[in-house]
């Protein structure tokens, strides 16, 4: 049975005992390890936030990038194994969290990893209104339209015929005419010479010629 202890009848004593209590809860806790490491190591995460929104302006704002790296600042710090090198290791952890947080949570299109660790795709988003400043041309004007019914009907006729020529040869006339390619790019991708592409697109193109005359 818990034994309870009467306040003090004296109202002087009474707020002496509570001025006591209340300077017993404020006297700072010792705090543990981790909160230690977290506290040691905190400017490495602002820091390392900072840079990464520098970096990727307008893309990521800085409170957010501070953010991201805290968190991952205190998840990591759990992982410490060798104090000499916590601080590397804080380092490159943070950076995947802020890269991971900008492939997911930033980006308007999400991309694969794969795809965004060859750093093939724009980080940047860009409108298609906006002119480009070497053309002047918006990104929309570059869009190719739709081909219409009498061009869709063109293309069947011409696969057709191509359909009919020698696998090698209706290879090279899709890749050097209709897919733009240079007669060598067409070349090795088709794992011949240039001469060899070159002989091949001229009996293809006479084969082409005598079926149409």
């Amino acid at each position: 049975m818990a034994v309870t202890h009467p306040l003090p009848a004296c109202p002087s004593l009474r707020f002496g005992l509570v001025v006591r209590v209340f300077r017993t809860l404020a006297m700072p806790r010792p705090l543990s390890a981790r909160d230690a490491l977290i506290l040691e190591f905190l400017p490495v995460a602002d820091a390392s936030g900072s840079s990464f929104s520098r970096q990727f302006a307008g893309l990521i704002e800085r409170e957010d990038a501070i953010q991201v790296a805290r968190l991952a600042l205190t998840t990591a710090v759990s992982r410490l194994s060798n104090h000499r090198t916590a601080q590397a290791f804080l380092r490159a952890t943070i950076a995947g969290a802020l890269r991971h947080h900008l492939r997911d949570r930033v980006r308007l299109v999400r991309v694969s990893r794969r795809e965004h660790e060859k750093g093939t795709t724009p980080f940047r988003h860009e409108s298609l209104d906006q002119p480009q400043p070497k053309t002047g041309l918006c990104l929309l004007d570059l869009i190719p339209a739709e081909a219409s019914a009498e061009q869709r009907e063109e293309s069947g006729q011409l696969e057709a015929m191509l359909d009919q020529l020698p696998a090698n040869q209706a290879a090279v006339l899709r890749l050097h005419i209709l897919q733009g390619l240079s007669i060598r790019q067409a070349a090795e991708a088709m794992g011949v010479s240039h001469t060899t592409a070159h002989r091949l697109e001229r009996k293809a193109l006479a084969s082409l010629r005598a079926e149409l005359a």
